[in-house]
């Protein structure tokens, strides 16, 4: 199968083959992008092509290396309302939380999408050199306006994107239309937590470690990795994505936040009734 590239691609999905935030907050500061939302979702999305061979690695640093633990954990949390069960991860980047998911669910219909298309050809190569390429859709498509039928997914997830996005409630809008009534909607994130007995130790980690390793191995890209580590020092608390997801609708929510709060899983149900 040829590489995934951005021109000429439809909105359709390719088959493979075998800070401190205590209240509601603005979803982005997007001023050092100008005031073109456009603008700013093209900035991100060439720092994502320009660093999509080595992303996975510099993710493991800033998450500590707990980061595949924290993806297992959402896999546990999946809902399948109809078996085998659908499953779509956005902003699913090279791929690893479709291989945790996969790990755990063996029959579920996978789908994972993302508007990097360097990222995706990552995710692809891996998925076929592991050997689980059969039965996953990688689609290329912006999660503001997703190429997928209403009501098509058991469960939608994004893991690490949320606090690249600019408008949150408008994704929130997007994964209910996706959901099944009763669908599960998770979100798996990095933030800072500056009330923890850690969080000195944590700042200097992102704001100091993280950009220096990014600095010394990923030369041309250290400036996007020092994105990456302020992005999530200024993301906001769990309290505060639960009631942005409450106010857009959303049932049933609880998190959980793991490595010293560092990390946290955010999940609620879209209403029975469809709502």
């Amino acid at each position: 199968m040829p590489a995934l590239t951005e021109a000429g691609v439809t909105p359709r999905p390719v088959t493979l083959a075998p800070k401190e935030h205590h209240a509601k907050t603005s979803p982005m500061d997007t001023s050092a992008y100008g005031n073109s939302l456009r603008q700013y979702s093209g900035s991100i999305q060439s720092m994502f092509n320009s660093v999509s061979e080595r992303y996975d690695l510099l993710s493991s640093f800033l998450s500590f290396g707990r980061d595949q633990f924290w993806r297992r954990a959402l896999a546990r949390r999946l809902m399948a309302k109809d078996y085998p069960g659908s499953y779509l991860d956005l902003a699913t980047g090279s791929g690893e939380q479709l291989l945790a998911i996969r790990s755990m669910w063996p029959s579920v219909e996978l789908t994972g999408m993302d508007f990097s298309a360097p990222m995706l050809n990552v995710a692809k190569e891996k998925l076929a050199k592991q050997g689980c390429s059969e039965g996953v859709r990688l689609v290329l498509g912006d999660v503001y306006k997703p190429p997928f039928e209403q009501s098509s997914f058991d469960s939608v997830s994004i893991s690490f994107g949320l606090r690249n996005l600019p408008d949150r409630p408008a994704l929130y809008r997007e994964v209910k239309k996706l959901l099944k009534p009763g669908g599960r909607f998770l979100i798996l994130e990095l933030f800072f937590d500056s009330r923890n007995f850690l969080a000195p130790v944590h700042r200097f980690h992102l704001a100091t470690v993280s950009p220096w390793l990014a600095g010394r191995f990923f030369y041309s890209q250290g400036k996007a990795y020092d994105y990456l580590s302020q992005s999530i020092i200024d993301f906001p608390h769990p309290a505060v994505i639960m009631d942005e997801l409450e106010e857009a609708g959303f049932q049933g929510l609880d998190h959980q936040t793991y490595t010293f709060h560092s990390a946290m899983l955010v999940w609620g149900h879209k209403p029975i009734n469809g709502a």
